[in-house]
């Protein structure tokens, strides 16, 4: 039966919490963070048992990024140039004045990251998924954790934010749009490496990375070597670091850690929000198209959705919906989609050797890549 107004007001006062936000990673915990700060009552259940178990991203972390959320000093490692090789391990060096990566200890910052989501008074709650909700409940109801048949004793909220990943549950349980077109990556960690210095290695190998690149990165106490390629190839990583080894002398170094992930590259959902249910950060594939980042986005528009999230509870849930705001605030992309489609069709590898390397256009493109984050 359906609620009347009155009931359906009521029953919303009776949520055990304004917002809960499902997955505890980068966007999920800056939407927390924000939407406590906003003065939301707000729950994270992650169904991981830690922060930072599991990682899935090389966790670096461009200028803005930093400059959104910063992390403690023994936890990153700044970088200052990037090298571009082609096929043939011919290089490019790219800088920009003032510009930086961060390199990161990618479970540290979470778990920092944690500990500040709560000092801003969200509840974060591990080893706990989100089993789905029950249909047509005012306030949204989740399953009760292991027995989804008891579903109206569960965690009832006015809001749901989906920051749960590439293949989220929450957009499976609410019939929104999930990821298709992914990269699969996989990534070892090293111990450190002398000959890597203070540069982001980038490697243009159509064979080996069709569809996306292999990389170096000097990290925070390790050395961080990984390959992402088109999700029906095979990512041949140990021939990727035979290849490479000459450069950095690998195999002379032990492999401390092994970690893996898809990588949603289509860009933003069409149908990524509904009644009260928002998703964010890769769940939403708010991810850049070309080159796959996404920890900056995941905290702009996590802070976005908090705001948004607040406005519209505040409202009596009479004011723009917050997916319609962060629809209109994502930006276009228009070059980075155009050199997405490029990149896959056209012949890189050979255009590379044929001296496009070493060409103005090709720095001036690479340097749009990494430097430009202005969509």
């Amino acid at each position: 039966m359906a609620l009347t107004a009155s009931r359906a007001t009521a029953a919303v006062e009776r949520a055990d919490y304004d917002l809960v936000v499902v997955g505890a990673g980068f966007a999920g915990l800056a939407c927390a963070r924000r939407a406590a700060g906003r003065g939301l009552s707000v729950l994270v259940l992650d169904r991981k048992s830690e922060p930072g178990e599991h990682i899935h991203t090389t966790g670096i972390l461009v200028k803005e990024a930093w400059k959104e959320w910063a992390a403690p000093a023994p936890l990153v490692r700044r970088i200052h140039r990037v090298r571009v090789y082609d096929p043939k391990h011919r290089f490019v060096e790219l800088r920009r004045q003032n510009y930086f990566f961060m390199a990161t200890d990618t479970a540290g910052v979470l778990r920092h990251l944690v500990e500040e989501t709560r000092r801003a008074g969200a509840e974060v709650r591990f080893g706990e998924p989100f089993e789905g909700v029950v249909p047509g409940r005012i306030p949204v109801t989740l399953k009760s954790s292991g027995d989804g048949a008891r579903g109206s004793s569960g965690i009832t909220c006015r809001f749901l934010v989906g920051a749960d990943g590439t293949r989220s549950r929450v957009a499976e349980s609410f019939g929104l749009d999930r990821n298709v077109r992914l990269l699969k990556g996989v990534e070892w960690e090293f111990e450190p490496l002398g000959g890597a210095g203070d540069a982001l290695h980038c490697f243009v190998d159509p064979e080996l990375a069709p569809g996306y690149i292999g990389w170096v990165v000097p990290g925070v106490g390790v050395t961080q070597v990984g390959l992402a390629v088109h999700r029906d190839r095979r990512a041949d990583i140990r021939k990727f670091i035979a290849r490479i080894d000459p450069l950095f002398g690998l195999s002379e170094r032990e492999v401390v850690e092994r970690r893996g992930g898809l990588i949603p590259i289509g860009g933003p959902l069409r149908n990524f929000y509904g009644e009260r249910v928002l998703l964010i950060g890769d769940a939403a594939g708010m991810v850049s198209p070309l080159t796959a980042g996404g920890i900056h986005q995941a905290y702009r528009f996590g802070r976005l959705a908090a705001d948004a999230v607040a406005d519209y509870l505040g409202a009596g849930a009479g004011g723009p919906h917050p997916g319609k705001i962060l629809r209109r605030a994502y930006p276009n992309l228009v070059w980075k989609r155009a050199a997405r489609w490029c990149f896959d069709r056209l012949p890189v590898a050979r255009t590379l050797e044929a001296g496009f390397l070493s060409s103005n256009l090709f720095r001036r493109l690479a340097e749009g890549v990494f430097f430009d984050r202005s969509g």
